[in-house]
Formats: C-alpha cells, structure tokens, sequence
C-alpha cells in the first residue's frame, strides 16, 4: 500500500512538473529572427515535403 502511493505521489509530481514547465515555455518571447519559421527552401525534390516551393503548384494540377 505504501509503495502504491508512493508511485502516485511521485506521477503527480511528475505531472506538476511538466504542467508548470509547459506554462513557463508558453510565456517565453520568441527569439528574435525566431517569428517565421517557414522554409524558403528551392533545394527540397520530395514533392510529399510541405515546404517545396512546388507543392501547391503539384496539388493544383
């Protein structure tokens, strides 16, 4: 029983402290250069990658 609620007890800390973290990383500013993140990439040839310049012009034809 001891050991039951020990593991309980130790999940829930487990659980805090991913929570707290979470929310700790949410209020942090982005770095600066860091607001968009979308690859201008003319390098990729993998027509499935979501960045190829391509790709909308593949899904349209």
């Amino acid at each position: 029983m001891n050991r039951v609620l020990l593991a309980i007890l130790f999940f829930g800390a487990m659980v805090a402290v991913y929570i707290i973290l979470f929310l700790l990383n949410r209020k942090t500013p982005l770095p600066e250069g860091c607001e968009n993140l979308k690859a201008d990439c003319d390098a990729c040839h993998d027509i499935h990658c979501i960045n190829n310049p391509d790709h909308a012009k593949n899904r349209d034809a």
